[in-house]
């Protein structure tokens, strides 16, 4: 049996999202400011039936500016679930708006408790 992805209503974030966010845009890099800004009124969308926790934004395109970021994925940060394994987070940045926040734990599993924000390590992956 195959499961389908189910979008839900757009939320506000809850605040143990927000802090990891908050996180992710802690360490400078191009476009950061502009990413903050749209996040700050950003409505999200959980998108998938696995347990992994991801989501969308819904971002208001006329309202924040576009990031001036390098890569899709301009910064990304890496934890340990309640039992050990890493889980791993990815900000997705499509045409200069935040798009998704990927997390997922290696061995694909449901998360089963999200980190603290101050315990994630971050990367900029693709930095010059």
């Amino acid at each position: 049996m195959q499961l389908e992805a189910k979008i839900e209503p757009p939320r506000p974030l809850a605040p143990e999202e927000r802090a990891i966010l908050d996180r992710l845009l802690s360490s400078p890099f191009p476009g950061r400011e502009q990413l903050h800004e749209q996040l700050h009124s950003a409505l999200v969308s959980a998108i998938c039936t696995c347990g992994c926790r991801s989501f969308m934004f819904e971002v208001d395109h006329l309202a924040t500016p576009r990031a001036p970021v390098r890569t899709r994925i301009p910064v990304e940060a890496e934890g340990v679930d309640q039992d050990g394994v890493p889980i791993h987070f990815l900000l997705h940045v499509v045409d200069g708006f935040a798009k998704e926040l990927e997390i997922y734990r290696e061995d694909s599993g449901p998360v089963r408790r999200l980190p603290s924000p101050d315990t994630l390590e971050l990367f900029r992956p693709y930095e010059e």
